[in-house]
Parts: structure tokens; C-alpha cells; sequence
């Protein structure tokens, strides 16, 4: 990753899991790298700065001035009831739409936005870059409607832009409010695990996995103004990936299925199709689900 040696990087929320991953990984690869968090303390590759907020965004980036953004910073509320619309919204896209306007007097090379698998919805597995969005959220209609205002600002503009369209990950020191930590927690103190019957099935990867294709996304011409899955194409039943994890631990841990109901409008069958990034960016996954399950305990 030569190509990074130097470049001026800046992350939107590189405090956060994914973020912080990818920034160790720019940093090892040479990188001056420049962190947007909405809390903590400034230092001087560190800005504290409310996406939401213009003027603290644009103050930020005036004095950054980035070659390369990579833009992660979102709110991960995945509720189906409309009454977090406004909340995602304001972070997801009119945060976004903040971003790319202070962006505009800035020569840079690549804007590197982290959309979501959730906005195909109930489409036809596996999943392709062409096929028409069909959100099932709030959540995945912000990033929708934030992958529209990017491509738009940045044909207007003459920018340049990639959106990888990020499917399930896990990977070691995930914060406990996500399913697999939670149920490592579960295992390993032998209590009971309560969720739905699992027959949902979806497309894992290890966390490495994603953080490369972020980092050929910066790298590889061929990734300008496209959109990408980050995905193993292949898929599993949440039932069988917590029956895996249980037999690796060797955990006497009940798992209570069917004790939580389906969300409303579930997406049963998300996996994604990973030709495309595959053939234009070389990407390779490093990890199948049973290397990752092995790494992670």
C-alpha cells in the first residue's frame, strides 16, 4: 500500500469499530491520517466535530484539507419505526450533504463512502450493484438517499467517488451492542441466549476483510465513481453461525430460539454478489466464516 505513503487521509468517524480499524491500517501504511469524532479530545490529528453541524465540518476540513475521505461516520439505528427518521437523517444524509459541501474547494483525489448492504431490502438474493434499491429502514433509506446525494455533488462537481455497500462483519473487540458480542458474552458465562428462530440468513466477513476493500478503494483507479459490495458471497443461517460459535467455545450455554420475535419487515436472505469488486479491484477475501469464528475466539 505504497500509494498511501504521505496522502493526507481523513476518516469521519474513525473513533468508531470499523473506523478505527481502518485507521491503524492507514497509519501502518504510511498515511497522515486525520480523525473527525463527535467526542472526545482534541489533539492534532483529531477534530471534534458533530457531522450534523456545517460550520464545525467545513472548519474542519479547511484546516485538514484531505486528499483522500473516507466518510463512516453514521447513526447505526436499525429500528424499523419511523420515529428515528429524524435521527438518522440528520446524521446519515444531511451530515453527509455537510461533509461534501465543505468538501467543494478541495482538490482531492477520492471520496470513500461506507453505504450499507440493508438498502436492497427485499430484492432477490444475491444481491448486485444493479439492482434497484429497496430499503427497509429509516437507517437504510438515509444511506440511500446519502449514496444519491454523493453520486449528484460529484458529477456536478467533477469529483471523484467510490460507495461500498457493506455487508455483516465481526471481528475481535466489537462493542457489546452488536449480536455476535453479545452472544460470545452469553457462551462464555454459560447463560442463557435468547433470539429468533435465526432462520434469517446473511453474508459474514471478518473485520480485515472490509478494512481491505476500503483500502483498495483508495488505491485502485478502477474504483473511482462505482459502487461495490463488500461481501464473501456466501451465506448463513444465524441459527447455524451461533451453533458454530457454540460448538468452537464448547459452551453449555442455552440458546433460546424463537424467544424474540422478527422484525417487521425482515430481510431474510441478505447475501451479497461480490463479482464486481472482485474482478475490477482484485479484492479477495483473506477468511472463510469458520477462519473468522477461529480468529475471533
Amino acid at each position: 500500500m505504497g500509494e498511501l505513503k504521505g496522502k493526507r487521509v481523513l476518516v469521519t468517524g474513525g473513533k468508531g469499530y470499523l473506523g478505527s480499524h481502518l485507521v491503524a491500517a492507514l497509519k501502518k501504511a504510511g498515511a497522515r491520517v486525520f480523525v473527525i469524532t463527535r467526542s472526545g479530545i482534541p489533539a492534532e490529528n483529531e477534530f471534534i466535530a458533530d457531522i450534523a453541524d456545517e460550520q464545525q465540518i467545513r472548519s474542519a476540513v479547511q484546516k485538514i484539507k484531505p486528499q483522500l475521505i473516507y466518510h463512516l461516520a453514521a447513526t447505526l439505528n436499525r429500528d424499523r419505526d419511523f420515529k428515528y427518521h429524524d435521527e438518522v437523517m440528520r446524521t446519515n444524509y444531511s451530515g453527509t450533504l455537510n461533509l461534501l459541501r465543505s468538501l467543494q474547494q478541495i482538490q482531492y483525489e477520492n471520496f470513500i463512502f461506507a453505504s450499507t448492504s440493508e438498502i436492497y431490502g427485499s430484492n432477490r438474493a444475491p444481491f448486485h450493484e444493479k439492482q434497484l434499491p429497496a430499503p427497509a429502514s429509516p437507517y437504510s433509506m438515509s444511506k440511500f438517499f446519502a449514496e444519491i446525494a454523493i453520486r449528484t455533488f460529484s458529477e456536478l462537481h467533477g469529483k471523484n467517488y467510490t460507495v461500498l455497500r457493506l455487508f455483516n462483519f465481526f471481528g475481535k473487540d466489537m462493542p457489546e451492542n452488536f449480536f455476535i458480542p453479545q452472544l460470545l458474552h452469553s457462551l462464555k458465562q454459560d447463560a442463557v441466549f435468547k433470539m429468533t428462530k435465526g432462520e434469517q440468513a446473511r453474508d459474514f466477513l471478518y473485520v480485515d476483510d472490509v478494512v481491505q476493500a476500503l483500502l483498495l478503494s483508495a488505491t485502485k483507479v478502477k474504483a473511482r465513481n462505482e459502487i461495490f459490495n463488500v461481501c464473501s458471497n456466501r451465506s448463513v443461517t444465524l441459527k447455524k453461525l451461533v451453533t458454530e460459535f457454540q460448538k468452537r467455545l464448547k459452551s453449555n450455554c442455552k440458546i433460546d430460539f424463537g424467544a424474540l420475535p422478527y422484525r417487521k419487515n425482515e430481510v431474510w436472505n441478505m447475501i451479497g454478489s461480490n463479482k464486481r469488486i472482485r474482478s475490477k479491484l482484485g479484492f479477495k477475501p483473506a477468511y472463510n466464516l469458520k477462519e473468522a469464528i477461529n480468529k475471533l475466539v
